[in-house]
């Protein structure tokens, strides 16, 4: 006998114009607010984010990069760093190559509820949250599919569909904004 089991997780994005009004509202642990909206412009997760050292940052090409070994994964990826993402990174200051690039609290996300809730936003909220509307924006933006699966370091384009089936719905329903306009 197989059993088949089908798992369905509602994932939410913010559309990136949501984004603005989290930059806009005052949050008490400013550190927080700078690691979820770095996240927002280059999507890591916040386990990596948390780990990320500042011998992970450097300057390629004159492009910023990270080179990170992805904790979910323990896969290498190295990741050019948008300005937007660099916005949100802090001073190095005299900090040593070893020291953590954010100075994170534990329970992050529950410091990060309220502060979405001041911005207007009443949806379920996470950390992942700034994951998922990175990969949406990106796309949003004309970003290809492959290229934002490798930005996420996913292992298989398949696992970064499900934010192309997003936007998709999107394009859809912005072009039925116009049916029954001359009925």
């Amino acid at each position: 006998k197989v059993i088949i089991l089908i798992l369905w997780r509602r994932t939410f994005q913010l559309e990136y114009w949501r984004t603005f009004q989290l930059v806009s509202t005052p949050m008490q642990n400013e550190g927080v607010k700078s690691a979820y909206l770095f996240s927002c412009f280059c999507g890591l997760r916040i386990s990596d984010i948390i780990g990320l050292q500042w011998k992970n940052v450097f300057i390629d090409n004159g492009q910023y990069r990270l080179a990170v070994a992805m904790q979910k994964t323990k896969e290498p990826i190295y990741l050019p760093l948008s300005n937007e993402a660099l916005k949100w990174m802090p001073e190095r200051g005299d900090k040593t190559a070893d020291d953590h690039v954010f100075d994170l609290p534990s329970g992050i996300n529950q410091l990060i509820k309220p502060w979405a809730k001041a911005a207007g936003i009443s949806k379920r909220f996470t950390f992942h949250t700034a994951r998922h509307t990175f990969a949406t924006m990106m796309l949003t933006l004309g970003a290809d599919l492959y290229t934002v699966s490798k930005l996420l370091g996913h292992t298989s384009v398949k696992m970064t569909q499900v934010y192309a089936k997003i936007v998709n719905k999107k394009k859809d329903d912005a072009v039925n904004l116009t049916n029954g306009l001359f009925d």
